[in-house]
Parts: C-alpha cells; structure tokens; sequence
C-alpha cells in the first residue's frame, strides 16, 4: 500500500469514520429530548418555560430510579430540583454535579452514597439547599466547600453524623440563614453556629436546645435574629436577651 494511500485512509478515518466510531452516541439535543421523554413517561413532575436567555426547567422526583437520577443533567438548564425519596449512588450524584445553573435543591428521604456529599460543592449557582429526613451519618456539611451564591439552608428531621455535629466550611461567607427543625444539634455545634461571623439568622425549633447551651453561647457580630423553641427557661432567655441586647431572641 503506498504511503500517499495509507495517508488518505487515515485522513478519511478522521473526518469521517470518526462518525462511524461515535455514529450511535445520541447528541446533545437528542439527550435532552430523551431525558425531557423520560421524565414524561415516568410521571415526574417536570415545568419548563422559555426566555431570551434559552430554556429553563424546574422538576420534582418521586421515588426516582437510577435512569431518571442519571438523566438530570441532560434537561435544559435546571434550575430547581426536588427528590422524594430517592436512592443517590456515584453515578448519579456525578450527574447531579453538572447541574451549574441550579439555584434550589430540596432532597426529602434521601439516601447519599457512602455518606458522600461532596457532590454539593460543584452546584456552584445554588443560593437554596433543603434537607427533610436525610442521615448525614457517616457525611458532613463540611464539605459544601465555597458555595459563594448559598444563602439559606433548612434541615428537617434530619440525623447529623458524631451525635448532633453541624459544621458548616469557615469560607462559606453568604450563608446568612440557617433553619432546623426537629434535629438534635449538639452544644458545640450550637455555640459555632451562634457565634459565626457571616450568619445573620438562626431558628432552633425541637432541636432540644437547653439553658446551657445558651449560658456558654455568645453571638457573631452579625447575628440580628435568634429563635430557639425548646426547653429554654424565661430564666435563661431573660438573661440572654440582657447579655446581648442587639440580638432579636425569640423563645
């Protein structure tokens, strides 16, 4: 064979048998078509809408199985997503990771690989992130990492690994509000989180705080509003109130 031949072969290849090594991968727009049909078909409740800036879309997931968990990441950009009870293994939290527009995560009843959450950090547009009946047993907060645009965070019901620990990253600067409900947080979560420097409210309902945990708890400079519903006596509330009159404390 000559050189001038093999040469064209391998040109050729290139250009167009490229195509035939890749002919049967599904392109962008067909993924997106497919994922959009699946979430149809499966009865997931998927809204979109239209704007100059393109396609968005918002969907909620009940009881999602690994084809729909997988597909997230082809719909157009979106922007709020909602899991009910569902099963996260490393492909599909890998997926979830692609998902940079993404503003609102609400994850109920969900189970996370291994304890893995370090997923969370590459969701680098979310500004809201809601936890209902999730163990964190095992995983932490901790590694949210530098989530810039997060600005408030609900925990419900939840169970925190190490007995109550909630830690959130030190560089977390724009998370100024942080609810939780019905979980135990221990007392030196408590006092980290009271007197951290970037939150600006904090509510505490079921979360059996006592009068020794707000004895030994002293707040951040920008701290304006403090609720803690649980097992705090007037005693202890008065007394706080006094300590630190530029904090609104609600008991």
């Amino acid at each position: 064979m000559s050189l001038f031949f093999s040469r064209f072969i391998v040109i050729c290849t290139v250009v167009s048998g490229g195509s035939v090594a890749f002919a049967g991968d599904p392109s962008p727009f067909d993924k997106q078509q497919e994922a959009i049909s699946l979430m149809r078909v499966k009865g997931h409740d998927l809204r979109m809408w239209e704007s100059i800036a393109g396609v968005y879309c918002e969907l909620e997931l009940f009881e999602p199985g690994p084809e729909e968990l997988a597909a997230v990441a082809d719909l157009p950009r979106l922007v709020e997503l909602e899991i009910h009870s569902g099963k996260l293994t490393q492909a599909s939290v890998r997926q979830m990771g692609k998902l940079s527009d993404l503003t609102r995560l609400s994850l109920e009843d969900c189970q996370f690989p291994e304890g893995n959450l370090a997923f969370l950090k590459h969701l680098t547009s979310l500004e809201r992130l809601y936890f209902s009946r999730c163990n964190f047993e095992g995983a932490s907060l901790s590694e949210l990492g530098s989530l810039n645009r997060l600005y408030y965070v609900r925990i419900s019901d939840c169970v925190l690994e190490d007995s109550g620990n909630l830690v959130f990253p030190a560089e977390m600067q724009r998370l100024s509000r942080l609810y939780v409900y019905d979980t135990f947080v221990n007392q030196w979560s408590f006092q980290q989180l009271v007197g951290s420097s970037y939150l600006t409210s904090l509510k505490f309902q079921g979360a059996k705080i006592t009068d020794e945990y707000l004895r030994h708890a002293a707040p951040g400079e920008n701290l304006e509003r403090l609720r803690v519903y649980h097992k705090i006596s007037h005693t202890a509330g008065e007394r706080f109130k006094q300590s630190f009159p530029q904090v609104r404390f609600y008991y």
